[in-house]
């Protein structure tokens, strides 16, 4: 665990909930963490990453017919995030979730057009880490160690800008029936998989965007497919931390990291959950793998 007293304070670094990491790493690390909003049976909650409502629960609810509905970090959020760093003087690093999979970094981008307006010499940087999850999750874990060594902001902002292509994130899901009810597939289809056992096989691709890499009949075999991409495209695994994300399958993120770690060196596993903002539209059962390797 890193420690918030070695958290190099010439910049802010900031990240958003879609990130996934553990919140006792967030608590230690010295990082801002901006919440997405969601709702779940009518009521509305931030995605505080499991404080006010374990990610158990909320997993719970889906299962017991919940249909929670999600929307972007509100602009206003960023304008006074990015204000009170600029009133400041403080330079501030906003390493975000996808823009391939949501419209929350251009509200970011022209939440920073204001307050530049404001304050024309305010340092704020944006980068779009083009991962969602634990993706991003492990891309912001390895800016965090590289902010406490004391690097600038502008090298910290290359270095994601650079390496994050190199980020592989694949996972698996249990079910479709969150994908059908949010029309990112057709009903035929999600009762065609349910019906052959079929589990989905996705990726991230170079626009940061879901891509289905193939599918596959079984979850104990989509479980071990996460383990043979890994082994597969990982670059220098025995010296890094991957990580192993699951939505409400804890006893499946344990086989997995089992799995990896009987066949594979790899310096450390970062275990994570799944918050609910991804978990709306990815359901209970989601499972995933994500590691430096061959670029995307």
């Amino acid at each position: 665990m890193i420690s918030h007293a070695n958290v190099n304070h010439r910049f802010a670094l900031l990240t958003d909930s879609c990130c996934d990491l553990p919140i006792e790493f967030v608590a230690e690390s010295g990082i801002e963490v901006l919440h997405f909003p969601y709702e779940l049976d009518g009521e509305q909650h931030l995605d505080d990453m499991g404080e006010t409502m374990s990610h158990a629960e909320f997993y719970d609810r889906m299962r017991a017919g919940a249909q929670p509905s999600t929307a972007q970090i509100h602009r206003q959020t960023f304008v006074d995030t990015f204000r009170s760093y600029a009133a400041a003087g403080r330079p501030a690093v906003y390493v975000a979730f996808s823009s391939g999979l949501s419209g929350n970094f251009d509200g970011a981008f022209l939440a920073r057009r204001d307050v530049l307006a404001e304050y024309p010499d305010a340092e704020i940087h944006l980068v779009d880490t083009l991962s969602a999850s634990c993706a991003q999750g492990l891309i912001v874990y390895e800016a965090v160690r590289r902010w406490h060594e004391g690097w600038a902001a502008e090298d910290l902002v290359a270095w994601v800008e650079r390496e994050r292509l190199s980020m592989n994130g694949f996972f698996t899901l249990d079910q479709l029936e969150s994908l059908r009810r949010g029309g990112r597939i057709p009903d035929a289809a999600a009762a065609a998989a349910a019906m052959l056992d079929i589990k989905p096989f996705l990726t991230l691709d170079t626009s940061g965007k879901l891509a289905l890499k193939r599918a596959i009949r079984g979850r104990k075999k989509s479980v071990r497919a996460l383990a043979d991409i890994m082994e597969e495209r990982g670059r220098d695994l025995a010296s890094q931390t991957i990580g192993i994300c699951h939505g409400g399958c804890p006893e499946d993120a344990e086989m997995l990291r089992t799995l990896v770690t009987e066949r594979i060196d790899v310096a450390d596993v970062l275990m994570m959950q799944t918050g609910p903002v991804i978990g709306a539209h990815t359901g209970p059962g989601m499972l995933a793998v994500v590691f430096w390797g061959a670029s995307r």
